[in-house]
């Protein structure tokens, strides 16, 4: 039962990142590199950083890049038809060692919550919209270079990089992944081990010393 003069969750969207957003999803990654071991950065990311994770995930890998955002009144930007409000949480996919071919379907997710939306259930509805996006959804690897020959046969989406040379060839996720550094000291990373535990991955193994944890999702499917 909701206590008084507790303000009610804030009502979101789940959306595609845009440029705009990018200075907010940089400032919610900065907080856990200053106040947790969660991110292995020892520094504050610029916002280059996330631009260019975002070009390339939109414009060449066709790979998911999702926004939780505040849902208010305001209508759509006239001009760009972007959806501005405020990101309370994102997550998106990079490559496993992408320059080899082995690993072409195994991705690494990458989910933060701003840190005064934890627990609202924020995580699991991005986790959930980004598993059932990659279900549903091929990306591009260009491991190994790709295809570098248009010789044989190529798949009909195959996308050429640069003058035609190298194709991206279209695959499917088989394998996520989620890293995190562990302080055992520390109820927020143990809330983090939780989170994953409880959304059907599975722990791989653990690198002492650093305490890196790596967790996996077969299949890409049911979160719970």
């Amino acid at each position: 039962m909701q206590q008084p003069n507790t303000p009610p969750p804030p009502k979101y969207r789940i959306i595609p990142a845009t440029p705009s957003h990018i200075p907010q999803i940089t400032a919610v990654v900065n907080h856990y590199i200053l106040h947790t071991a969660t991110n292995f950065s020892y520094r504050p990311l610029q916002n280059s950083y996330y631009e260019h994770t975002l070009t390339d995930n939109y414009s060449h890998r066709r790979l998911p890049f999702l926004v939780a955002i505040e849902d208010t009144e305001e209508k759509d930007n006239e001009e760009g038809g972007e959806i501005k409000g405020k990101v309370i949480g994102f997550t998106t996919v990079t490559p496993w060692t992408p320059s080899k071919l082995g690993y072409a379907h195994t991705l690494e997710v990458s989910l933060y919550i701003s840190p005064t939306q934890r627990g609202g259930g924020i995580g699991t509805a991005l986790l959930t919209a980004l598993i059932t996006h990659l279900e549903n959804n091929e990306y591009l690897t260009f491991s190994e270079r790709g295809a570098i020959s248009s010789s044989f046969a190529l798949p009909s989406n195959a996308v050429p990089d640069g003058p035609g040379v190298v194709y991206g060839i279209p695959v499917k996720c088989t394998q996520l992944l989620a890293l995190m550094a562990v302080d055992e000291d520390t109820t927020l990373d143990g809330q983090v081990w939780r989170f994953y535990e409880r959304r059907g991955f599975e722990l791989m193994g653990v690198m002492k010393g650093g305490w890196v944890e790596v967790w996996e999702e077969e299949g890409c499917e049911d979160v719970g």
